[in-house]
Parts: C-alpha cells; sequence; structure tokens
C-alpha cells in the first residue's frame, strides 16, 4: 500500500510536465533553467553558473550552489536542451520525498500515520506544484526529508553509513540554501539529544545534561565544522564570484533586505502567511489534523522532533520574514514535518468516526488542493504560454544563437530563457535613445516584449502601451502578434524615441 500515495503523488504532478517555464515564479524557475542550459552548452564547471540577462557579459553570477541545475545540464548533454527534464527530476526528488515522509511519519508515529502522513504530502498543493517545476525546492526537500531518517536510522540502529549519509543530505541541504541549517539542524539536534528506545526506561538523565555531553563529543563537532566548513567555502567563492561579475542575486549586504521590523509587527503581513500556509500548503482540511497532532505528540520525544522542526521554519520566516511574504516557496519545509503530524492527528480521529466521514472529507482535501492548484497555477501557465511562447519561438527561429535582445520585462528573465537568448533586462519605463544607443553599441539586435505585461505577473499601465505601441510604428520592420500583443523590434530600425 505505500505505493498508492507515491503513485497519487506522480500523477498530479505529472500534469503539465511538458509546459515550457512560465507560471508562478517563473523568474526563479527560468535563472535555474538558464544555468543548466549553459552548464551543458558551454561545459562550464559548477562553481561557475552563468545567468542570461548579463548583456554583453559572461553572465557568472553569485548564487546558491547550483546542484539542481548541474544535474539537469548532464541530462541535457544526453538527450537535449529539453526543459521538462528539469521538471522531471524535480518530480522524481518529490516522489522520494513522499517515500521518506511515510518512513519519518512511521518512526515518528507508527505505519498508519505515517501512511497518512506520505498522502497527505503526496496532495498538499504547494507539495504538487513545487514537486514539478524547475528549481531546486523539490531536491532540498529530498536532502532535508534524506537527512531526518538517515540520522534518526543511525541513531537507533548505529550503521555508519546512515551517519556519512545524514551528513551528506545536511551539507547538500545548506549548500543549496543557507536556512535548512535552522529549520533542519533544530530537529536534527532533537533527533541526537533522544535516548535510544532500549536505554529509555532505565534512562532518567535529563536534556541538559544530554546537551552537555553533546557538546564534549569529537564526532559532534566533527559533523557540524566539516558542513560548515564546505558551505562557508562555496558562499565565499560565491561572493568573490558576484563581486568579480557584478551579477548577484543578492544574498549578503543591505542590498539584501530579507527582513525589518515593521514586517514582523504587521499583523496583516501574518494574517496573509497563515491564510497562505492553511489554504496551499494544507489545503484547510489538513488544519485541525495539524493541531491535534502536535496535542498528541508533544510530550513524546519524536513528537518533539516534528514540533521543533515547525518551530525552526518559523524561526527562519521570522529572520527572513520579506523573502517568505514574497516567495511561497519558503513555507514548503513545514510539509516534512506537518504531514506526520497530521497524518497521527488523522489517525486518531479515523478510530472513532464513520467510515463514510473519514472518506468524504479525504475527497473533499483532495478537491480543494485541484481547486488551488488549477485556478492559481495550471491555469496561469496555459495562459503564459499563449502569450509568450509565439514571441519566444520566432526569436529563436529568426535571430542567429549567440545574437542578444533587450527584454521589456522589468526584472523579470522568463522571456530571455523562453527565447533562449542572453541580453538586457529593462522597464519600460528605462527606455531612451542613450539607452538605445548604447545596446546597439554593445551588440543588441533587437527590442521584445508586451503590450500588456511589465512582467509576466503584472499588467502594464496604459501610458507605457500607448508608448511601447508608438515605438514599434515607427519601424517597419517591427513583429507583433495580434492576440498575444507581443512584439519584436529591430534595434536598428527604430526611428522614434518610446
Amino acid at each position: 500500500m505505500i505505493w498508492l500515495p507515491i503513485t497519487v503523488g506522480v500523477l498530479l504532478r505529472l500534469i503539465q510536465l511538458w509546459m515550457p517555464i512560465v507560471g508562478v515564479h517563473s523568474w526563479r524557475q527560468a535563472d535555474t533553467a538558464a544555468m543548466a542550459r549553459h552548464f551543458a552548452l558551454s561545459d562550464t564547471p559548477i562553481w561557475l553558473p552563468q545567468i542570461d540577462w548579463a548583456g554583453a557579459a559572461e553572465g557568472y553570477v553569485e548564487s546558491e550552489f547550483p546542484l539542481f541545475p548541474f544535474l539537469v545540464s548532464r541530462l541535457y548533454q544526453l538527450f537535449g536542451v529539453q526543459e521538462w527534464l528539469g521538471r522531471g527530476l524535480s518530480l522524481l526528488c518529490s516522489a522520494l520525498t513522499i517515500w521518506l515522509v511515510i518512513r519519518l511519519g512511521r518512526r515518528w508515529f507508527g505505519a498508519r500515520a505515517g501512511w497518512w502522513g506520505g498522502l497527505f504530502f503526496a496532495i498538499a498543493p504547494l507539495g504538487v506544484y513545487y514537486g514539478r517545476t524547475f528549481q531546486a525546492e523539490a531536491l532540498l526537500l529530498l536532502c532535508g526529508a534524506g537527512c531526518l531518517e538517515a540520522h534518526s536510522h543511525w541513531r537507533r540502529q548505529g550503521p555508519v553509513w546512515a551517519l556519512l549519509l545524514s551528513w551528506l543530505c545536511f551539507t547538500c541541504a545548506g549548500l543549496i540554501k543557507v536556512i535548512p541549517l535552522l529549520w533542519l539542524g533544530l530537529p536534527l539536534l532533537m533527533v541526537q539529544l533522544n535516548v535510544k528506545p532500549q536505554l529509555e526506561a532505565a534512562t532518567q538523565t535529563n536534556i541538559l545534561r544530554r546537551t552537555k555531553g553533546l557538546l564534549r563529543s569529537p564526532g559532534f563537532w566533527l559533523y557540524v565544522g566539516a558542513s560548515l566548513a564546505a558551505i562557508a567555502t562555496w558562499y565565499a567563492h560565491a561572493y568573490q564570484l558576484g563581486l568579480t561579475s557584478g551579477f548577484s542575486f543578492g544574498f549578503w549586504g543591505g542590498g539584501s533586505d530579507r527582513s525589518s521590523l515593521s514586517l514582523l509587527l504587521d499583523p496583516g503581513n501574518w494574517f496573509n502567511l497563515s491564510l497562505r500556509v492553511a489554504l496551499r500548503l494544507l489545503a484547510i482540511a489538513g488544519v485541525p489534523f495539524l493541531f491535534s497532532g502536535i496535542w498528541l505528540s508533544w510530550r513524546s520525544p519524536d513528537g518533539r522532533t516534528a514540533i521543533s522542526g515547525l518551530l525552526g521554519v518559523l524561526l527562519c520566516t521570522l529572520a527572513t520574514m520579506r523573502s517568505s511574504s514574497v516567495h511561497e516557496y519558503y513555507q514548503l519545509p513545514l510539509l516534512l514535518f506537518a504531514c506526520p503530524l497530521m497524518g497521527l492527528g488523522w489517525h486518531r480521529w479515523q478510530q472513532r468516526c464513520r467510515r463514510w466521514q473519514s472518506s468524504a472529507l479525504i475527497s473533499l482535501w483532495l478537491a480543494i488542493s485541484l481547486a488551488v492548484l488549477s485556478f492559481d497555477y495550471w491555469a496561469l501557465e496555459q495562459r503564459q504560454v499563449q502569450d509568450w511562447m509565439p514571441l519566444a519561438m520566432r526569436i529563436r527561429q529568426e535571430l542567429p544563437e549567440g545574437s542578444r535582445i533587450v527584454s521589456v520585462t522589468s526584472t523579470d528573465p522568463t522571456l530571455l530563457n523562453l527565447a533562449r537568448r542572453q541580453g538586457w533586462l529593462i522597464s519600460s519605463k528605462q527606455l531612451n535613445p542613450e539607452r538605445l544607443q548604447s545596446w546597439r553599441e554593445q551588440g543588441a539586435s533587437h527590442l521584445a516584449g508586451s503590450f500588456r505585461w511589465e512582467k509576466m505577473y503584472r499588467p502594464m499601465s496604459e501610458g507605457r502601451q500607448r508608448a511601447l505601441r508608438n515605438l514599434a510604428a515607427g519601424s517597419q520592420e517591427a513583429w507583433v502578434d495580434d492576440v498575444s500583443q507581443t512584439y519584436l523590434i529591430p534595434l536598428d530600425a527604430i526611428s522614434a524615441s518610446p
């Protein structure tokens, strides 16, 4: 029966797997896909990630450790640049994570709770969507679940390979994103402090004494120190790469702007985050079972491990409130800990309810998840494909490889990735004759964008629409798609300033 949650999860994640890189957070996926394409075509090493929006430069960028795009690039070299391969790798990682969530739930709360926890992970709206997007989140969750499972296995049975696997997964998670050091570190610490089952009845040592013993352990410091050294080495290299190239995702310094006191004290911000978690992670129906699972398990060591994971994600949210408010995938790690807890709450409730009640509720749970996915995610992908792919395909077909374009999509690199070209990102408000001349001199051939959209997710004002239409009208060689209202204008043919 373990295959039922995995099969359900895979089937949901297969929906629109063939889609180009569009939809919610397409800009994040576009950068990841660009790295994979450059790794494959230029055969550059993993420590030199490149993006598309570097203008005439090579585009080496300060980034997280690009493990996911590098793995996709190896698939590209075997099968060609087909972006469904990146989505497929995410799907594979997500399917393995479902299996690990079942194992974690079984280890913490019993077989039935683990099975239901795996099913809830399989159908969670955010879990489904980011389990097939072209970004590293699915791989990150796999590393987190693998670390917890391997470390728990080592603590109970003691094989050295499990400890080494735990360390590898923990280090990879920290390399992919820094914040797992907190949301994964806390539950790992709880696993380490838990007494082995065969000794638990005879051992009355308190948590403080065990903590002191852990801090005196050379193995503990070797585990933590080796991970931190590897992570620090990469981010020091990435920082120097950003200084040299001038391109960065803004991890460090005042420009990173991760959080602020005003955001932390804003009730509306917390309300929006809570609503997102309740609807897009727990599909509403899971909320009472999460609280039930917390109540039922908080006295047990394994329950405290799961709850510490929830607290770790909360602390990460406090530390990165601005990013957490904008990037919904920052809440994804909640699923690793919430799903086993919901499985426990559901299992206890199911023992007392009628069979038709549990069947009706799980059907409602699935219906809410499908509704969220359909309206908030899949429909947006379909609309953006219709809007942008005609322009992207025209660029691919008519402009030679290696040509550089100016994408009038503000800071959104989605069009550059869809067209598989490098160039400049610019807002329509920033267009002027001086910039047009500068781009020509640096090798730009065309101006491309839309009359309707400033970014893939932000409509353009009517005034900017008129200005861009006038610009296109000033060039007899401009191409305009009458349906999607996108345009492609040769820079050399522009005779009117915006």
